[in-house]
């Protein structure tokens, strides 16, 4: 059976013969193929009322010759990458891309194949170097919003999950909606993303409904993961009720939503966006420590700050003997044991950079951290070298 995509006003033709069927958003057959529209009034009727069209059999010829090609690129791409979480990511964020702008116009994409393969690759990331992982996240300025965020959030999740009893379904259910969960509001997104004004009622609309108009378009897309599709549905239910799309609360909203939910909300802090600046991680983990119990779940909210850290990597501060550093490894407590944040710093007290980067301890008193800090810094840093990825 042939699948059904989006179609583009273009495609219809008075006094051609259809080359596919045209159905409604619900799926109910309006034209068979082989239909031809013989007037103006015929043609404004199916474009107003239709929402898919078959895929043509050479459409599912080019899918199918496509996702082979993915499948032996994607193979390639994870011994590429087993020991450069940076460039990985980076990948990641490019088959992010792809598979949000083919979900969106709907063709040629299975999201399943597609998203798993960029699972495996956030979980090779996160079990590699997770340090690196998370600092990935903190460091990143690449790439647009509508693609970093989810990315981010998906990244955020694994290592929240990481400590969690998840069956390794779960997991994936969680990741993938976590990659997917803003698709119905993409194009918005962008456009968004460059405003300035304050959003039109109509904008509002298309915010509060994107849940929903995500879970249609995945399962246009071949998803039927009963789990996946709650989860971004209720991805921005809150616990107190003051969520949306059904004002759900409590235990009454799935638990995989409230860590996607969680993440997504750190996540959009932390990322820039063209008009601010990303929110330093501290502040940021603060704002969510003030709304466990509240709009979070209080035992998630915990177990990501305790993840993350205090002083997650990726963040600039500045040490007891004045030197500039960037934190390389969190804080991980272990029973009654807790380490301390491992840092390398690049600048000197007179905030002069260092030739060469040096590792510090600050279980060390002098190299004990006293802020946090975004200096400017007039040179490229080579993350994959501080990180070890090489």
């Amino acid at each position: 059976m042939l699948k059904k995509v989006k179609f583009y006003k273009g495609e219809f033709k008075i006094g051609h013969r259809l080359q596919w069927a045209v159905y409604s958003g619900d799926g109910t057959l309006l034209l068979k193929e082989g239909t031809v529209l013989e007037t103006q009034r015929q043609l404004d009727v199916v474009i107003r009322q239709s929402r898919l069209r078959g895929e043509t059999r050479r459409e599912m010829e080019l899918y199918e010759k496509q996702r082979s090609i993915k499948n032996k690129q994607g193979s390639k791409a994870k011994k590429y990458f087993s020991d450069n979480v940076f460039k990985m990511k980076d990948h990641c964020a490019k088959l992010t891309e792809e598979l949000l702008v083919n979900l969106v116009t709907a063709r040629w994409v299975d999201a399943v194949d597609e998203t798993a393969s960029i699972y495996d690759l956030i979980t090779r990331s996160c079990e590699h170097d997770a340090n690196a992982a998370l600092a990935a996240v903190h460091l990143s300025k690449e790439f647009s919003y509508s693609v970093l965020h989810p990315l981010h959030t998906a990244i955020l999740c694994k290592v929240l999950i990481n400590r969690l009893s998840f069956s390794e379904d779960q997991q994936r259910s969680i990741i993938s909606a976590a990659l997917t969960m803003n698709v119905g509001m993409y194009e918005l997104q962008e456009v968004l993303f460059t405003q300035k004004d304050a959003l039109t009622s109509q904008q509002k609309k298309g915010i509060l409904k994107h849940p929903k108009e995500s879970v249609f378009l995945l399962r246009q897309a071949g998803v039927k993961d009963k789990a996946w599709l709650d989860i971004i549905l209720q991805h921005h239910e809150r616990i107190n009720g003051s969520g949306y799309p059904d004002k759900k609360s409590g235990n009454t909203i799935h638990q995989g939503a409230k860590i996607v939910a969680l993440a997504d909300i750190y996540s959009a802090m932390i990322t820039p966006r063209l008009h601010r600046k990303p929110i330093a991680a501290q502040s940021a983990l603060k704002k969510i420590f003030s709304q466990r119990g509240k709009e979070v779940d209080e035992v998630l909210a915990q177990r990501l700050i305790s993840e993350v850290g205090v002083f997650p990597p990726g963040s600039f501060v500045t040490l007891r003997n004045n030197e500039t550093a960037l934190v390389v490894k969190r804080a991980i407590a272990e029973g009654n044991s807790k380490t301390s944040p491992q840092v390398c710093s690049i600048l000197d007290p007179q905030g002069d950079p260092y030739r060469t980067f040096i590792m510090r301890d600050t279980a060390d008193e002098m190299y004990g951290i006293t802020t946090v800090c975004q200096p400017t810094i007039n040179m490229p840093l080579n993350y994959e070298a501080i990180w070890g990825c090489y």
